[in-house]
């Protein structure tokens, strides 16, 4: 059998509960800093010590990718002790992140494969869990890739924030850059797709937007209703809503899987506080589903 690890950066945002579980997952920290303070996300820094410094600083947070010197300290001991690396992480599109792993690899050699996700949050969290699965099965490692692509393919993340301010202030805004001029009266629901934030809708309040980006995740179930559905609720400084979706997704959708994903520092720099939204695919015995949110990406000029 083949020694297989999955290195995944932090903003997976997998709970230790869940790493725990799975010691075939490793993770690299991206970093926030405050003025001059940087922090490793999830080390140094956690969700609720975040919110609270960004509520108080006068400072906006900048947030940025592991070095390649970080990925070398992971790769180089894993291909040491014989290890193939599958190392899957955060879209292109929003971080430098595949860069720095893309470089290390080159620096240490050996068997390391570097995975644009596409995605992050409970998107990349997917992506990662499902390719442990695999190697905990005994997969070979063309077998967890293959596995990886087909969720990766299969993902859909949606999700609804208080403002724009924030991914507008970070630069990650993609195209909802044509809703700025309107920040004020709309509440954007947003997904990603190709890597990138897309608008998906526009309305008037924040209670409209949770409602409907839940509401879409009830039009994917229906679309699929024998399927086999996994599923993440996102949540940012939400998390008693988020507790109450999850319960109700439970009971409406019976999903095979289901958890709460809290957005730690780097994506709470560019989100904010308030979003909800949430991470799913749906499979059967053919295989994984596309992406619902492929019907809905722009049309390329």
């Amino acid at each position: 059998m083949e020694k297989i690890k999955i290195v995944i950066d932090s903003t997976a945002y997998l709970s230790q509960e869940i790493l725990k579980e799975y010691p075939e997952i490793i993770t690299v920290p991206l970093y926030v800093s405050f003025g001059e303070k940087s922090y490793r996300e999830g080390v140094d820094l956690s969700q609720e010590e975040f919110f609270r410094m960004l509520k108080k600083s006068s400072a906006f947070p900048t947030s940025s990718q592991p070095s390649v010197g970080d990925f070398l300290e992971v790769y180089r001991p894993l291909v040491e002790g014989g290890y193939s690396i599958i190392s899957v992480h955060i879209s292109s599109r929003l971080s430098g992140t595949v860069d720095s792993a893309q470089q290390a690899a080159k620096i240490v050699g050996g068997d390391i494969e570097v995975v644009d996700s596409l995605y992050t949050g409970a998107g990349l969290a997917f992506i990662a869990l499902e390719a442990a699965r695999a190697v905990r099965r005994g997969a070979s490692k063309e077998e967890v890739l293959s596995r990886l692509k087909a969720v990766r393919d299969g993902v859909t993340v949606v999700f609804a924030v208080d403002t724009l301010e924030y991914l507008h202030k970070g630069g990650r805004i993609g195209g909802a850059q044509a809703l700025l001029g309107s920040l004020l009266k709309i509440k954007p629901i947003l997904f990603l797709a190709n890597g990138r934030i897309e608008v998906l809708e526009k309305v008037r309040s924040t209670a409209a937007a949770r409602a409907r980006t839940i509401q879409i995740l009830e039009e994917i179930r229906e679309e699929h209703p024998q399927a086999r559905m996994k599923v993440a609720i996102h949540e940012a400084e939400t998390l008693k809503e988020a507790q109450e979706i999850l319960e109700d997704v439970k009971k409406r959708f019976s999903p095979e899987e289901i958890f709460i994903s809290s957005l730690g520092p780097v994506l709470g720099t560019h989100t904010g506080p308030g979003l909800i939204g949430f991470a799913c695919f749906l499979e059967d015995e053919t295989g994984v589903f596309p992406s619902w949110a492929r019907k809905h990406l722009p049309k390329e000029p």
